[in-house]
Order: C-alpha cells, then sequence, then structure tokens
C-alpha cells in the first residue's frame, strides 16, 4: 500500500513539473535575471487569485471615445476606482511619436491634473516615469504638501489620494489630445499580477519558482543519484572483498558517517569556487554535486557493506562458489539483485532531503544559479 502511494506521489509530482513549465515560456525563464526584461510589469503586485477575495486594484485596458476638433483627436477615457489601493501604474499607448501631446485627468473631487503636454518622446508614455514631475506640482500646490510629505511618494499614490491621504474613491476622467490618425488607448496597472505576483523589480514570482524548482531537483536528482551509485559500489567493494582495500574502503566509511557534513562541505565550495557577479559563488556543478554526495554515503555505503556480508556467507552463495562460479558471477546474480532493491527504496528517502539541502545551500549562497533557496524577494 504504501509503494502504491509512493508511486501515484511521484507521479503527480511529475505532472506538477511538467504542468508548471508548460504554464510558462521559454524567454520568460532565461531572463529571470535580466530586471530590464520586466520593466513593464507592476512592482510588488498581489496574486491575481488573491485580488478575488480583498479590494485591490485589477489591471484593465480602458476604452475611450474620441471626438476630432481642429485637426487633433480628442480621446476621453472613464475610469471608476472603488478599491482600497491605488494603481501602481498608469500607461498611455499609440502616441502620435514627436507629435504635440496633451495629457489631463479629472479627479472625483473636481481637480483638474495636466499630466503631459510636450511633443511625445515616445509612443508609449507611463504616469510613474513620464509624468511624475507633473503630478507633483499640481496636487503638492492643491494640498499645501511639504517636500517630506511627497519627494518618497509614487506619482499615483498622489494622483490617487485624497487631501488626507486616502484612497480617493469615484470616477476619473483621462483626456488625450494628440496629431495625427493613430488611435490611443491607457492601460491601468493594477497591484495584481499572475500567480504569485511578482518582486520590486516587478519579476514574475511563478517564472522564478518554475525556474528555481527545475534547477533545484536536477541538481537535487543528480546528486541523490551519484551518492547511491557511489555508495552501492563502496559498499560492495568494502564488503566482498577483503585485504587492504577493502579494509581502507572501510575506514574511509567510517571516517565520512563521523565527519561533520555542512562545515566541511562549506570549506569544500570555499576553496574550489570563485566569487562571480553581485558576490554569486561560481563553482562547477558536478564537482558541488561530488563534494555533497561523498559527505552524504557513509550511513548508506556502511549498510550496503552489511548486506553483502551478509549474504556472501549465505549457503546458495557458499554452494555457488563450491561449483566454481566467479565473484562476478556471484554479485550479478546473487548480491547485486539485493543491492538494487535497497538502493532504490534509499533513492526515494534521500532525494526529498536533498531537496531540502539544495534549498538550505542555496539560501546560505553556496550553490550557484537560481534555486528555491534563493528564490526571494
Amino acid at each position: 500500500m504504501k509503494r502504491k502511494i509512493g508511486v501515484v506521489l511521484l507521479v503527480l509530482l511529475g505532472l506538477f513539473v511538467v504542468l508548471s513549465n508548460l504554464s510558462v515560456s521559454s524567454d520568460e525563464i532565461a531572463n529571470w535575471v535580466n530586471t530590464n526584461y520586466w520593466r513593464n510589469n507592476p512592482k510588488k503586485a498581489y496574486p491575481s487569485w488573491y485580488c478575488l477575495f480583498s479590494e485591490r486594484t485589477p489591471t484593465v485596458f480602458l476604452k475611450g471615445s474620441e471626438i476630432e476638433r481642429d485637426g487633433f483627436r480628442m480621446y476621453q477615457f472613464l475610469y471608476n476606482h472603488t478599491y482600497k489601493d491605488e494603481p501602481s501604474d498608469i500607461r498611455f499607448y499609440n502616441l502620435s511619436q514627436g507629435e504635440k501631446v496633451e495629457i489631463v485627468v479629472l479627479r472625483p473631487d473636481g481637480i483638474l491634473v495636466p499630466l503631459y503636454n510636450d511633443t511625445a518622446i515616445s509612443s508609449n508614455l507611463t504616469l510613474n516615469i513620464d509624468m511624475r514631475m507633473e503630478v507633483i506640482s499640481t496636487i503638492s500646490s492643491v494640498f499645501n504638501l511639504s517636500r517630506e510629505e511627497y519627494v518618497f511618494t509614487p506619482p499615483t499614490k498622489l494622483l490617487f489620494s485624497s487631501y488626507k491621504g486616502k484612497t480617493l474613491k469615484g470616477e476619473y476622467v483621462f483626456e488625450i489630445r494628440i496629431r495625427g490618425n493613430s488611435t490611443s488607448f491607457v492601460e491601468i496597472l493594477g497591484t495584481c499580477y499572475g500567480i504569485l505576483g511578482t518582486d520590486s523589480y516587478g519579476r514574475d514570482m511563478w517564472v522564478g519558482f518554475v525556474k528555481g524548482m527545475n534547477n533545484t531537483l536536477y541538481f537535487a536528482f543528480s546528486t541523490t543519484f551519484i551518492t547511491v551509485v557511489l555508495g552501492a559500489l563502496l559498499g560492495l567493494l568494502s564488503g566482498y572483498f577483503e585485504g587492504r582495500v577493502a579494509g581502507l574502503l572501510t575506514f574511509l566509511l567510517e571516517v565520512l558517517i563521523a565527519l561533520p557534513m555542512l562545515p566541511f562541505l562549506v570549506l569544500l565550495v570555499w576553496l574550489s569556487s570563485t566569487q562571480g557577479v553581485g558576490l554569486e559563488v561560481e563553482i562547477n556543478p558536478l564537482v558541488l554535486m561530488l563534494f555533497i554526495a561523498i559527505l552524504s554515503l557513509g550511513k548508506f555505503a556502511k549498510t550496503v557493506r552489511m548486506i553483502v556480508m551478509k549474504e556472501k556467507v549465505s549457503e546458495y552463495v557458499k554452494a555457488s562458489i563450491s561449483v566454481g562460479a566467479s565473484s562476478l558471477w556471484i554479485i550479478r546474480r546473487h548480491i547485486f539483485p539485493v543491492i538494487r532493491e535497497f538502493s532504490f527504496r534509499h533513492f526515494t528517502i534521500l532525494l526529498p532531503k536533498m531537496v531540502a539541502l539544495v534549498s538550505v545551500l542555496g539560501f546560505f549562497g553556496l550553490i550557484p544559479g537560481t534555486n528555491w533557496g534563493v528564490f526571494h524577494d
């Protein structure tokens, strides 16, 4: 029954890994550390599902009405804000680059705030970057704010705040006046995004989770495989054969069992690695896997050694030796099947422990790349 449950859990884990990777693009995975790639996402956004149960601002695109007057096109966008927080940004798309653009907003309290009145430096403009000074100038003048009250305050918070600093709810009217035939539209960038939200750079935390999961599982699976293979080999050699080599291997296993793993692993990583960009450890992953495997195989290899020694003196092995069977034949026919079954069981037990170990080492910066240990804001 336990074996069936274990198989079901492994299948579910495999399905989760596959579906998780299908939910993100390869470009997002490759650009996880490229903060410029995520610049258009809201910063420190809540997960989208959280906004379903709270009064957080969602992301919406506004449809505007168009009026042509004196060679100019006037677009008017209505936005009814009913949430307890303000948007993270407002973006104006498809403007006439190089042409005169005027953008204003009428707040629910009747205050008209000029946002932009100049030649468009780009076809897309944002409130936080391109209109910050205009918002600060108008709001600070109307509410008589001191420099300390607005210098570190985002423009969106100023624009959507009342005199007492609370979020001003109601209808906001955005007007864009441009020359040309382009059709402009407005995006209200909310405070919710994706399955796990975003970090301070705007990176999709779900993408980081998937990337960290892939690297963590790959590293943990490979290290567990190396540990089991080396442990089974050392246990087999030290348990079946006799002589100085077997004695040396037995002594080595006793030393590995007695060694404290983490201090020696930190020392080995420090001696074998270099410091890369951003204080990141640079070390060959295979070398690090070998370090972890060697320091963690002691007890497993000693158990294999005891199994081999027990099988070696069994009646059917002695009978095989009496009829002239070679050591290789005995190992392959009688001893290896027992070791193989025990190794498979140990692999399933060791793998989750290795995932936890990789995450802990990643948290302390001892493993290069993105993993669950360094997956935080």
